[in-house]
């Protein structure tokens, strides 16, 4: 695989491929998925199996999330980041995990990330299962700490899952 072809296709096409974005003044959080059109994984998903494109999106997630936090320092900005996970209806249909960088500002955060912690109920759905065996695989789940939100979202009549990644600094 030609890393460029990589960027060609698909992140020349995502927000990221400007890594300003990740620093734009959101009111609340923002979650960037890496890639937010499934026709964008034809090319990696002829390269590889589509456990191989989930692992390799987490490996992708970590790459940027490290950028992120150098980024971060030399920008001397306060801004909370984690990996997170929702798409799981997508996982379902195509057979790959699609990480998301969730932002969120620092200030804020800690008591998000303190509320999600509080809620986390600790167990090991099969979402928390599928998004430790792709850090595992990337073999970084023990430099993360996961909590998984759950909640039944009346407006679309649907159970909302997200899986958040964050990083032991935090």
């Amino acid at each position: 695989m030609k890393l460029t072809d990589l960027y060609n296709k698909v992140i020349s096409k995502e927000p990221y491929n400007d890594m300003r974005v990740f620093f734009d003044d959101y009111e609340s959080f923002e979650e960037i998925p890496l890639v937010s059109r499934y026709s964008r994984l034809k090319h990696l998903m002829n390269e590889m199996s589509r456990n191989g494109v989930s692992d390799f999106l987490t490996g992708l997630a970590l790459f940027v999330l490290n950028t992120l936090r150098l980024l971060e320092v030399s920008r001397d900005k306060d801004v909370f980041f984690a990996v997170s996970f929702t798409d799981f209806a997508g996982l379902e249909e195509q057979g790959v995990l699609i990480p998301n960088i969730f932002i969120y500002t620092k200030p804020a955060s800690v008591g998000f990330l303190e509320e999600v912690r509080k809620n986390d109920r600790g167990l090991a759905s099969k979402e928390m299962k599928e998004v430790k065996k792709r850090f595992s695989s990337c073999g970084a789940e023990t430099a993360f700490d996961f909590y998984e939100s759950r909640f039944y979202d009346a407006a679309c009549a649907e159970e909302i899952v997200r899986i958040f990644a964050v990083p032991r600094t935090f």
